[in-house]
């Protein structure tokens, strides 16, 4: 079940639909359901996601999944709250448009948050050859960022073997992109290089001593 015909959410339904899963969608907009009833189908249901009535109506209590996607952010906790506490929905997932709601939403139980900022903020770092971090995604324990660091050729990691890094405890580097493209998983032996993407699995509170050791720029200099 998704909350919300907006953009995200019509794309959301779309790759789910085209993925081979059943969906229904909700929105209180007559035309935005309209225009995606027009686009998907009958996969579109006009209600207000923050009713229990509604939920039980559409058959929340079939889902597996339960998204909110909406650019309110009381409507997506709300509405996450009904599907996870009232009907025991198992993955409850919600768009966080406001990143100062973001502690709100993990206090309220939901299973994982996406930060509208956090996600365009990254998008905007990709397209920046010298980006020297960028925030990919919030992991499951909440504390653990996933993130892509692209090493500048004159870094003082440039020529060494991960192994002969101090690194700071927690780390996990799990893929490289080198300077072609081409994606593998390193080793402790594997040789740093000037230019390359490395993906890391990072504790929130060891960003910017792994973007220092790897980069030679704090991450707290970067997003200040």
């Amino acid at each position: 079940m998704i909350v919300g015909c907006g953009a995200l959410g019509t794309r959301t339904a779309y790759s789910q639909i085209h993925a081979g899963h059943e969906v229904l969608m909700l929105d209180t907009d007559e035309g935005r359901v309209s225009a995606t009833q027009k686009a998907l189908g009958s996969v579109v249901m006009l209600g207000d996601a923050t009713e229990e009535f509604t939920l039980k109506n559409a058959g929340v209590n079939r889902c597996d999944s339960f998204i909110a996607t909406t650019g309110d952010d009381a409507v997506n906790l709300a509405s996450c709250q009904l599907a996870k506490f009232t009907f025991e929905v198992p993955n409850v997932i919600s768009i966080v448009n406001d990143s100062a709601d973001s502690n709100l939403f993990l206090a309220g139980g939901i299973d994982s948050i996406v930060s509208r900022t956090d996600v365009i903020l990254a998008n905007l770092a990709g397209t920046l050859l010298d980006h020297p971090m960028a925030e990919l995604m919030t992991l499951n324990d909440r504390n653990e960022k996933l993130v892509s660091m692209r090493i500048p050729p004159t870094a003082r990691s440039v020529g060494n073997r991960f192994r002969d890094l101090t690194l700071p405890y927690g780390i996990i580097i799990c893929l490289i992109v080198s300077n072609v493209g081409s994606p593998f998983v390193p080793n402790e032996d594997t040789v740093i290089l000037g230019g390359e993407e490395v993906i890391a699995s990072c504790p929130v509170e060891a960003l910017d001593e792994l973007a220092y050791v790897l980069t030679g720029q704090r991450f707290s200099s970067i997003v200040a």
